[in-house]
């Protein structure tokens, strides 16, 4: 049987991870002054009730089905029991394309939880979004094309060359430059040659006022933007004026435009577009609800939609 031996003092400073109660595993040097930490990390990182014998406590492993807490080894196992020989047929049956869409509606569902400070949900759905990685990792080692650890290691080597400010000899005093050396190291890494480089890696599935936004962002960060946000306001008025006067076959083209104005004012600003626009069509929803009840929307007069309108906003909503 696999055994993993520490120390209390390897425990209890990190030096070692308590990670797998698939193996056993043995803490040495464990006495009256450490004893309560350490049984405090077992608890909470494998579930399991410790006792102390000679200065040594053994952690026998626990079967999955019987597991009270799991770690990160437990994930990657269950999935591969899930795709494995007798395993789950609907799990067998995936792809990475037929799970595609799948990681979108739960990073979304994160996303909620976030916005909402609802931190069990937030529990959850970071536990999905989680799944989904492990999901495309272990159908990735399936066909020889990498694998979990691969994905690990790729995530840690990029979190230490990356933050050159704390493994490396870049100084960076505060929140701005330390994004600062992030995106230069980024820079270096990815090879950009030019500004565009960087619009062009960003993803081609994210959202249109996303990705207006950062490649807005790009384009300033070389010196190429409006002088602040009343002149971008201008840009505003201009491609408004060209929406509403363009023919059929320009009509998207200026109403991009418009939008992709829209956005850098809000840039500007510094309101991510995406957030604006939730918070907005959300305020709408709750107006729109405030009108539905007291009024037939559809016979309604303007004047009466409109005074109804404008006491939804009186009362907050």
């Amino acid at each position: 049987m696999a055994e993993l031996r520490l120390t209390a003092q390897e425990l209890l400073s990190d030096e070692a991870l308590l990670a797998d109660g698939a193996v056993r595993t043995v803490i040495e040097g464990v006495d009256k002054d450490n004893i309560d930490a350490v049984k405090a990390i077992i608890h909470r990182r494998i579930g399991s009730e410790a006792e102390e014998m000679g200065g040594v406590i053994a952690i026998e492993p626990v079967a999955l089905t019987q597991r009270v807490r799991f770690n990160f080894p437990d994930v990657y196992r269950i999935m591969k029991i899930l795709r494995g020989e007798g395993g789950c047929q609907w799990d067998m049956a995936q792809s990475h394309e037929s799970i595609r869409s799948n990681m979108i509606e739960e990073a979304y569902e994160l996303v909620e939880a976030i916005d909402n400070r609802d931190i069990d949900n937030m529990e959850e759905e970071c536990g999905d979004v989680l799944l989904q990685s492990v999901f495309h990792a272990v159908m990735a080692e399936e066909g020889g094309e990498f694998d979990i650890c691969d994905v690990i290691t790729r995530l840690c080597r990029k979190l230490i060359d990356r933050h050159t400010h704390i493994f490396g000899d870049v100084k960076a005093d505060n929140a701005e430059q330390a994004l600062i050396a992030w995106d230069n190291a980024k820079a270096k890494e990815k090879k950009y040659t030019a500004a565009s480089s960087k619009m062009d890696s960003v993803g081609k599935a994210m959202p249109a006022l996303i990705k207006a936004y950062k490649v807005g962002k790009a384009a300033a960060k070389v010196g190429f933007d409006f002088k602040d946000a009343v002149r971008a306001g201008d840009k505003v008025g201009e491609e408004l004026a060209e929406l509403l006067s363009a023919d059929d076959t320009h009509i998207e083209d200026e109403g991009g435009d418009l939008l992709f104005a829209v956005v850098n004012v809000l840039r500007l600003k510094g309101v991510e577009p995406e957030v604006a626009l939730k918070g907005a069509t959300d305020k709408f929803i709750k107006r729109f609800k405030y009108l539905e009840v007291r009024t037939d929307i559809s016979s309604a007069s303007d004047k009466e939609l409109d005074r109804l309108w404008q006491e939804a906003k009186g009362a907050g909503l």
